[in-house]
C-alpha cells in the first residue's frame, strides 16, 4: 500500500533530475536513474482523460501499483513504492478540472504532479495541450491555480515550459506560473521553432536574467549529455558566483544559477550519467534490462530503449560509451539481433542477463498482462470508460 505521505515539497537546490520524456522515463529507467544518483524522476506524460479511464490496481505480482486502462486492458501508467518519494508525474492536459481530476487520483502514489506546457509533438500540441498552453496564458493560470488549490499542501505542483520568442515574454510566462502557485518550473532553453535535431544548441545564454526574475526554482533542461557536461556546468556556478561562465564541453553558468538540471537524452543513452564516478556501461545496460523484467516492463518497449542506447538517435555523440565496446560490423549485427527478438527472454539472452520465464506470471512483458490482471482482480475489460470520482478513483488488488 502506497497510503502514507510523502515528505513535502521537495528542496529542488542542487538537484539534478531526470526529465519527462515518451517513451523513454518509464519505471525501469525511472529506478535505474535513482540508483544512480538521480534527485527526482519524472514521468513520461500522460494525457489526463487517459490516466482518468484507468483503475488503480495494487500488483503484488511485481510489487508494483499499476492504472490500467479498463476499455483496453492497457497498463498505462506503473509505478512502485521505490520511487514514490522522488517521482513527479506529469499529465498533459488544456482543461483545470480534469487536470485536477486526474492529479487527484494519482497523487497518493507520487511526490508532485507536473504540467506538460513544452511538447511540441503532434499528438501532444495540436490537441491544446502541450507547447499549445503557451500561447494561452488564462488557461496555464487556472490550471496551476486549480492544482495548487486542490491537491494536498505536500503535493509539489509544476510545470515544463519552453522558452517563448522572446526573453521578455518568457519572463512574463514564468511569472504567471510563479503566481499561479506553481513550487518549481522546469525550463528547456529552446524555443518551439528550434530544432535539436537541426542542430539549434539551447540558449544558455538567456538562462541567468530568466532566473533572475522569479524566485521559484528554475530547472534547467537542454544539452547536458554527459556526466562532464553537468559536472563542467556546476564548476562554472561555484567558481564565478555570478561572473560569466568560459570554456569546458558544456553549457556556461548563467549570472544566477538555477535550482537544479534537468536531463533527458543523456540519461536515456546512459543513465549512469547521475553516478559521480563511472560505472562500466555493460553493466549500467544489463542493470537496466534487469529492472525492466522485475517490474514487468513491456518488451517491446524495453527494445525501443535499448535500441536508443545502441545509438538509433543520429544526435548521440560517437564518443560515447558502446555496449561490449562494439564497432563497425559487430555493432550492426547486435543490432540486427536486437530488431529479431520477440520476448523478454531472447533480450537478456541478447545482452547475457539471467532469465528464467518460468518464474514470471502469464502475460508477463505483454500489452496483454493488463487485461489478466483486471481480471484477476474480477473487473474484466469493459467497453465502457470507468468514470472518476477525482479523490479516490477506483483500486483493486491483485495478490501475488
Amino acid at each position: 500500500d502506497m497510503a502514507a505521505e510523502p515528505p513535502g515539497i521537495p528542496d529542488y537546490n542542487g538537484l539534478e533530475i531526470l526529465s519527462p520524456m515518451v517513451r523513454g522515463a518509464s519505471l525501469p529507467m525511472r529506478l535505474c536513474c535513482l540508483e544512480y544518483g538521480a534527485g527526482l524522476v519524472y514521468s513520461g506524460v500522460t494525457i489526463d482523460h487517459s490516466i482518468l479511464e484507468c483503475v488503480r490496481v495494487q500488483n503484488k505480482e511485481f510489487g508494483c501499483m499499476d492504472y490500467v486502462n479498463r476499455q483496453e486492458g492497457k497498463v498505462v501508467f506503473s509505478t512502485c513504492e521505490e520511487e514514490r518519494q522522488q517521482l513527479i508525474f506529469q499529465v498533459g492536459t488544456k482543461d483545470a478540472c480534469l487536470a485536477t481530476k486526474a492529479a487527484l487520483h494519482v497523487c497518493g502514489d507520487v511526490r508532485g504532479v507536473d504540467v506538460n506546457m513544452g511538447c511540441t509533438a503532434p499528438f501532444s500540441s495540436t490537441g491544446g495541450t502541450g507547447a499549445a498552453l503557451l500561447e494561452k496564458p488564462h488557461v496555464v493560470a487556472d490550471i496551476l491555480k486549480s492544482l495548487r488549490r486542490e491537491l494536498p499542501s505536500w503535493c509539489a505542483v509544476s510545470c515544463k515550459i519552453r522558452m517563448l520568442p522572446t526573453v521578455a515574454q518568457t519572463i512574463d510566462f514564468l511569472r504567471l506560473c510563479e503566481h499561479s502557485g506553481a513550487d518549481a518550473i522546469a525550463l528547456h532553453m529552446r524555443t518551439t521553432d528550434d530544432n535539436r535535431d537541426k542542430g539549434h544548441p539551447a540558449r544558455w545564454d538567456d538562462l541567468g536574467l530568466l532566473c533572475s526574475e522569479v524566485n521559484v526554482p528554475i530547472l534547467a533542461n537542454g544539452d547536458l549529455l554527459t556526466r562532464r557536461h553537468i559536472d563542467d556546468f556546476w564548476q562554472r556556478c561555484d567558481a564565478v558566483a555570478g561572473g560569466e561562465g568560459g570554456g569546458g564541453s558544456g553549457p556556461s553558468c548563467p549570472r544566477r544559477r538555477p535550482a537544479a538540471v534537468m536531463v533527458a537524452r543523456g540519461a536515456l543513452w546512459n543513465p549512469s550519467v547521475f553516478a559521480k564516478a563511472e560505472v562500466p556501461y555493460d553493466e549500467v545496460v544489463r542493470k537496466f534490462i534487469s529492472t525492466c523484467a522485475r517490474v514487468n516492463n513491456v518488451h517491446f518497449a524495453t527494445k525501443w530503449t535499448l535500441k536508443e542506447m545502441l545509438g538509433s538517435d543520429s544526435q548521440k555523440p560517437a564518443w560515447l560509451p558502446v555496449f561490449g565496446g562494439l564497432q563497425g560490423a559487430a555493432l550492426r549485427r547486435l543490432k540486427m539481433e536486437l530488431d529479431r527478438a520477440q520476448n523478454m527472454a531472447e533480450l537478456c539472452r541478447l545482452f547475457g542477463v539471467d532469465h528464467d520465464a518460468s518464474a514470471y506470471p502469464p502475460d508477463a512483458f505483454n500489452l496483454d498482462y493488463g487485461r489478466r490482471l483486471l481480471q484477476s482482480c474480477g473487473m474484466a475489460t469493459d467497453e465502457s470508460p470507468v468514470t472518476v470520482d477525482g479523490s479516490s478513483g477506483l483500486t483493486a488488488v491483485v495478490a501475488a
